[in-house]
């Protein structure tokens, strides 16, 4: 990955994943949540057992790190495409793949969450509309073990409970996610 400082700006500097989360260096990943609107859900997933952060918990539809080779703003809506084919094999609404335009850019946050089990990432945030009742997934068994819909408040109570059954979020990433949800997805 890629290596940042105050701002996701590369330093130029390229390591090991495994590295970088060892040494708590700070990098970029995108977040992919697929959103029902009119039903007010959103989709989670169950992270594998396996994985280095926050095994077993509940997290964002979907997720992953931006590659060092991947480093420009239009590689963060790539990377998302990505990881939506492959943690969820998600077939959009045409029955292809899901384009660059079919995601919603929310925001970008700094969320420094080495010192509880997570990494320190610029987080390029991506909401994705999908009819909770339609939406077909194909789970990517290595990283994710199962999804579920839930309610808009039902995650909010979770995060604001430091419910430990779901990956934390810092303060700026939650406010910025509802104000997404409630000013710029409900009224589409």
């Amino acid at each position: 990955f890629d290596m940042f400082r105050e701002k996701p700006v590369s330093m130029g500097i390229i390591k090991k994943r495994k590295l970088v989360h060892r040494d708590h260096d700070w990098h970029r990943s995108v977040h992919v949540w697929l959103v029902d609107p009119e039903r007010r859900l959103v989709l989670l997933q169950k992270r594998s057992p396996e994985k280095d952060t926050f095994p077993n918990r509940w997290d964002i539809s979907s997720a992953g790190h931006i590659e060092a080779e991947d480093g420009s703003s239009s590689c963060s809506r790539e990377t998302a495409i990505r990881e939506l084919e492959e943690e969820l094999g998600v077939i959009s609404k045409t029955k292809a793949a899901v384009s660059k335009d079919d995601l919603v850019f929310g925001f970008t946050c700094p969320a420094e969450q080495a010192p509880i089990g997570g990494c320190n990432c610029y987080e390029d945030v991506y909401f994705l509309h999908e009819d909770s009742q339609t939406c077909q997934f194909q789970i990517g068994i290595a990283e994710v073990t199962e999804v579920k819909w839930i309610q808009w408040e039902e995650l909010q109570l979770a995060w604001n409970s430091q419910d430990e059954t779901v990956v934390p979020r810092v303060e700026p990433y939650k406010k910025a996610f509802f104000k997404v949800l409630n000013e710029r997805i409900l009224v589409k």
